[in-house]
């Protein structure tokens, strides 16, 4: 069979064509141009991430005729031995196969001996993980002290099972999962080479379903290319043919949440069933797009956590800008909390709908600090009407002023006019007809007495002093705390004052719920600047846990509770947001 697979075709040869792993290639090159190669080394990370090309690249550098140098020539007769694999000083063990002690016993006793045309004997074994303990026991000495023409390089996916004697003999290198960009930068060439017209979008799906392997990615590339005989490939092609949902069915389904559409979210279950995808992972794909919605709320569509495309990036960053993070916590971990649900059911599409339902009965819910920020403007509203009202009780009754030169013998009123004093009458400015007769303009008594209709007497300012000007007691603190932190005042008030100290004042307060703490904590500040300000003291806060309470009785503790319950400010957050307390 002359055809070659892409994943043979393209392997690399050289440290350079490998793709995502520089951090690994450059210290292996550094090593070789510093002469400094440890005589075994291991490599491991994810399927398909390079380990065995870099190990074969390696014994190249290693042997080639101009080497060892970092680049192998890939011309010369050693190099052509070890891309076709039958070179005679490069052994490529498999680890699945050759696990047994005898097997190890024999490695033992040919490592003594020369290579035969090469400077090294090297030994690659794959999936190394795969021998059993006594295959590793019997490896331990030849592998700390192996003569100096051998050289061991292993690979595998699974390093937790290695023996940690092995580990510590060993220069380990960790391969990560190649990046999305990078896997599909790295299709597009190939599909280039091989002739083929394909889009940026569709690469990016193969890449995705690769999961950050280059071989799984090549393979499907492959399958692709084959069921595809012209040249330009349709994005729905590679969709069938890789069995998997295009990115917008994910869109659909968080738009449809976020819009609490239950409709929306029945047609789509219904389409992806229709198509013979699985369910089953059709679920897992929900739960990987929710859980990429909450990274990027957290952290920005920049963080290298999620493994998408910047497009794609940038589309769940719009989708989400408006949504609190606690919010798409909760979408999340009701998925995670009914994945079992959906595993085993076996009315999978019914289970799938039923979940994607519960999601859209979850409210976002008011923040915290918002709920915060309302309950002070309640507080302030509520005593700022409770000083009108007070003002408006005190204010005397207005009355009509008589007209000016109104003459004192009109007709009687319905309710006869009080009888006041000519001097009285001039104090609060009534009009006092002029006196007939000079006489009567020396001889009139004080007390004599005129009907007339009073005049409305305007209440005087009050001259009240502002409570930064009061008295420094502490008292007339809480007053201050009152206006301004209304929250803080309600605890510092139901709190014990010690003011024994010169420089300090201290508040003991019982009994302290955490939430009351927080608010404490944010506040504390803020609080200890207007004390100083005010009584010139330091203040100290400290919170008496419950068994260190000097509240006596259950009684007591119980009263205190029911006025906390029935404080005016408790009772109007709880008709406005219709709240229950949980805590107190």
């Amino acid at each position: 069979m002359s055809y070659q697979v892409l994943a043979l075709k393209y392997r690399p040869h050289t440290f350079n064509e490998v793709v995502g792993q520089s951090h690994v290639t450059r210290t292996l090159e550094n090593a070789i141009v510093a002469d400094r190669v440890a005589h075994a080394m291991l490599f491991t990370g994810p399927r398909g991430t390079g380990k065995t090309t870099i190990a074969r690249i390696m014994a190249k550098a290693m042997n080639c005729r101009t080497g060892p140098t970092p680049t192998p020539c890939n011309t010369c007769k050693t190099c052509k031995d070890i891309i076709e694999g039958h070179c005679s000083d490069v052994f490529e063990i498999d680890g699945a196969s050759n696990n047994s002690v005898d097997q190890i016993r024999d490695l033992r006793e040919n490592v003594t001996y020369m290579p035969a045309t090469s400077p090294y004997k090297i030994y690659i074994i794959d999936e190394v993980h795969m021998l059993s303990t006594a295959a590793f026991n019997a490896l331990l000495k030849t592998l700390e002290e192996p003569p100096g023409h051998v050289l061991f390089i292993f690979a595998t996916t699974e390093v937790h099972k290695i023996p940690a004697t092995i580990l510590s003999r060993c220069q380990r290198h960790d391969l990560g999962r190649v990046n999305l960009e990078q896997i599909s930068d790295h299709l597009e060439t190939l599909c280039a080479r091989e002739g083929f017209t394909i889009k940026r979008e569709s690469l990016d799906l193969i890449s995705l379903e690769a999961d950050g392997s280059i071989r799984d990615s090549l393979s499907l590339l492959d399958r692709i290319l084959a069921a595809c005989p012209d040249k330009l490939i349709d994005h729905d092609k590679v969709v069938d043919n890789l069995g998997v949902m295009d990115r917008k069915v994910m869109h659909d389904i968080s738009s449809a949440i976020f819009s609490k559409d239950g409709a929306a979210l029945i047609h789509i279950v219904e389409t992806v069933n229709d198509s013979g995808l699985d369910l089953k992972k059709f679920f897992s794909n929900i739960i990987l797009h929710f859980r990429n919605l909450n990274v990027i709320k957290l952290c920005g569509q920049d963080n290298t956590a999620i493994n998408l495309t910047n497009a794609e990036k940038e589309k769940l960053a719009q989708a989400v800008y408006e949504l609190p993070p606690n919010y798409l916590g909760m979408l999340l971990q009701l998925l995670l909390n009914e994945e079992s649900l959906v595993k085993f059911s076996s009315h999978t599409k019914t289970a799938v709908e039923m979940v994607l339902l519960k999601l859209i009965q979850i409210n976002p819910g008011a923040q915290l600090d918002l709920v915060i920020n309302k309950l002070d403007l309640l507080a302030r509203q509520i005593d700022s009407k409770l000083t009108k009202q007070e003002l408006t009780d005190s204010s005397p009754p207005r009355q009509e002023m008589a007209p000016p030169g109104m003459p004192l013998s009109q007709p009687a009123l319905e309710t006869p006019p009080p009888m006041v004093s000519t001097k009285t009458a001039l104090a609060v400015g009534a009009q006092v007809p002029p006196l007939q007769t000079k006489e009567s303009q020396t001889s009139y008594t004080p007390m004599e007495t005129v009907p007339i209709k009073t005049a409305p007497i305007e209440a005087a300012p009050m001259e009240t002093t502002s409570i930064e000007d009061a008295p420094k007691t502490w008292p007339n603190f809480l007053k201050l705390i009152e206006k301004k932190l209304p929250f803080i005042f309600v605890l510092l008030s139901k709190g014990q004052i010690d003011d024994s100290k010169e420089n300090a004042i201290q508040v003991k307060l019982y009994s302290c719920s955490a939430f009351n703490k927080t608010r404490l904590n944010t506040k504390k500040d803020e609080l200890k600047s207007l004390c100083k300000n005010f009584l010139g003291k330091k203040l100290e806060i400290a919170i008496i846990s419950e068994n260190e309470s000097i509240i006596g009785t259950s009684k007591e503790k119980n009263n205190l509770k029911m006025a906390a319950l029935n404080h005016p400010l408790v009772l109007d957050a709880q008709r406005i947001f219709d709240g229950e307390i949980i805590n107190y």
